[in-house]
């Protein structure tokens, strides 16, 4: 990897500051904290053995686990619904996913639990051809394949060679230990692209499906945080394919309908429309204190997404650790839309509705229609800066300008849609971004460590503290099961 002095002049700004502003208490709450601590009581707390905040998959999945080996949960979620960032949505008479959707063949516990509740999936749609609008060139290729110009496929090869080398050698446990992690750290993703090929159309499509796949810019991104990201998806191959990839299947009628099923194992622990305003913690256990009411418990796991966990009231404070990781893990910005036709008309004319593009506002398209063949279903997104820029704006405002989108790619034929439906997560009060946080340089190697280490009684879960696929409903799963287990050791 080629590296310049650019990372001596950041080293303080980035890493050190971060560590500076670390200092003074230890990310565990020490038990004698804990015996010198005694929080006042509301009046009647009601009582049970563990308190859930948030019935997203990560919090499902804890909760499933505490109940079938026979502990007293509580689930409390601020929402009307279950599913956190997986959310049903109606498009011409069909249930869709208006959050995440894809499973990939190494999602493991996704599958079990999909096989599990009897619910079927399909592989994506990809027979014929694509189209990829890179640099002002629109070409097509067949399947996925990108359709490069002459000398650019082995660019783009080259580069992928050198990131995949880096991936491979990341520790998914703890990236922070890697050899050359503060070094790794206190680069951008676009520096280290920039530094490593100057072909314009590799630049533009690595931008383009990096923004599409954390939803945020390549400048805002730490390299050691990419690398890891990839690392816990196995390499950047598996996370942007569908083919074999992350996105190679999805389920008709919803990935959605997976959450309710598993949160009718719950019965009446799960309370909604009840947001957490406020976390106690003493030597005799937790006191949960929520707008549906007041819980005592001997352990809490806050299974929502690490900003929002911040906006808790929490007694002792938070370490400064935690407090400042959340600080400097935004939410990623995307609007998901979906766009119905009668019919999938563009594969009458061998196209399979896969489209790639750096031209604003969306990276592209896909088809997701449903298996009996229609209507005719595209699903796409407005990512990173581009949600930004129309996110709380009416949502005809937005339909107008992806029709056109897709007239423009498809012709005539698009330009009446029969249903149109979108879903603005910045604008989710209980998520405010989708589809899950980033670190920007120095984050990791100063802060990584606390992502997580619990805070006395309390655990942390939620997707992005999952070393193996963060960030995707699997990461969600895998680390409710772990807060989930810790609990259960601290139980005995």
């Amino acid at each position: 990897m080629s590296t310049d002095k650019t990372t001596s002049k950041t080293e303080f700004t980035r890493r050190n500051a971060l560590k500076l502003l670390g200092l003074g208490t230890a990310g565990v709450l020490a038990e004698d904290v804990l015996h010198g601590t005694e929080v006042a009581s509301p009046s009647s707390p009601q009582a049970t053995e563990v308190v859930v905040v948030g019935a997203g998959f990560s919090g499902l999945a804890a909760a499933r686990n505490l109940v079938r080996q026979g502990r007293k949960v509580i689930v409390l979620e601020a929402r009307d619904r279950v599913g956190g960032r997986v959310k049903p949505g109606k498009l011409a008479g069909h249930t869709i996913d208006l959050g995440g959707m894809w499973v990939g063949p190494s999602q493991t516990r996704l599958l079990e639990l999909l096989q599990e509740y009897g619910v079927k999936t399909t592989p994506q749609f990809l027979a014929g051809k694509d189209i990829m609008e890179i640099t002002g060139r629109r070409v097509t290729a067949e399947g996925e394949d990108f359709g490069f110009a002459p000398g650019d496929q082995p660019d783009y090869d080259r580069l992928l060679e050198k990131l995949n080398a880096l991936v491979a050698v990341i520790p998914v446990e703890a990236p922070w230990t890697a050899a050359n992690a503060e070094e790794l750290d206190d680069m951008t993703v676009d520096e280290w692209l920039r530094a490593n090929t100057q072909n314009k159309a590799v630049l533009s499509l690595m931008n383009m499906e990096i923004r599409a796949t954390f939803t945020a810019e390549t400048y805002q991104i730490s390299l050691l945080y990419f690398l890891f990201y990839l690392r816990s998806g196995n390499n950047f191959d598996k996370i942007m394919s569908f083919k074999n990839g992350a996105q190679a299947f999805h389920v008709p009628g919803s990935m959605h309908q997976l959450a309710p099923k598993m949160a009718a194992e719950l019965g009446k622990a799960l309370v909604m429309q009840a947001p957490v305003h406020e976390i106690s913690q003493d030597a005799k256990g937790v006191i949960v204190v929520s707008e549906k009411g007041t819980w005592h418990a001997n352990r809490a796991i806050v299974a929502i997404p690490i900003p929002l966990a911040a906006r808790i009231a929490y007694r002792p404070e938070l370490p400064p650790e935690r407090d400042i990781l959340s600080e400097h893990m935004p939410m990623g910005s995307v609007i998901k839309y979906w766009v119905a036709y009668e019919k999938p008309f563009w594969r009458d004319r061998g196209m399979n509705g896969l489209v790639l593009s750096d031209e604003p506002p969306t990276s592209g398209f896909a088809d997701c229609s449903p298996p009996e063949g229609k209507p005719g279903f595209l699903v796409g997104f407005f990512e990173a800066s581009r949600a930004i820029r129309f996110t709380g704006r009416p949502m005809e405002e937005r339909k107008k300008v992806i029709v056109q989108r897709v007239v423009d790619f498809f012709g005539p034929e698009a330009a009446n849609p029969i249903d149109y439906i979108d879903c603005d997560w910045p604008s989710d009060p209980w998520s405010r971004g989708c589809y899950g946080p980033s670190m920007g340089p120095g984050v990791l190697t100063s802060l990584g460590k606390n992502l997580r280490t619990s805070f006395g009684r309390i655990h942390w879960a939620g997707t992005e503290t999952s070393p193996v696929w963060t960030g995707y409903i699997e990461g969600a799963i895998r680390s409710g099961e772990r807060a989930a287990a810790e609990v259960m050791d601290n139980l005995k």
